[in-house]
């Protein structure tokens, strides 16, 4: 039985979607895994892993209390440390984060008519709006 070849159509505002999220993603993947590794090999790390394997299982005030010695608020310490590869592998978690949200933003452009462009920047905003009350930004 000879199998049937059939052409899928995929507009202009998904195939945009699609690409964004597809290069975004790989490179997020990269951006994480890449210092990642330096970090499992014990290269410039701001949690050294052998102390951070002992409390894991700690509630997170009880994880930083033991790590640092200090309850930790935020984000903000990865941004303050960056130098370190743990920190710095968050660069790709970010990014793999925003990722739907810039996708959203590509396909705006693309979107054939105006009810699309105002869905997709409502749910670009909504987007937003989330992550600004769950603390992100």
């Amino acid at each position: 039985m000879k199998e049937e070849k059939r052409e899928i159509y995929v507009d202009p505002m998904g195939l945009a979607f699609g690409k964004v999220m597809t290069i975004f993603t790989i490179i997020g993947v990269i951006l994480m895994v890449a210092p990642a590794i330096f970090y499992f090999l014990g290269k410039n790390q701001y949690i050294p892993l052998d102390k951070a394997a002992l409390y894991w299982s700690n509630a997170t005030v009880d994880f930083w209390k033991h790590i640092k010695g200090a309850p930790v608020h935020g984000y903000n310490w990865i941004f303050d440390n960056l130098k370190y590869t743990d920190c710095l592998s968050m660069i790709g978690v970010l990014l793999l984060m925003i990722t739907p949200l810039i996708s959203m933003f590509a396909a705006i452009v693309k979107a054939p008519q105006k009810a699309y462009k105002i869905l997709l920047f409502i749910a670009a905003v909504e987007f937003i709006i989330s992550m600004i009350v769950k603390g992100v930004f």
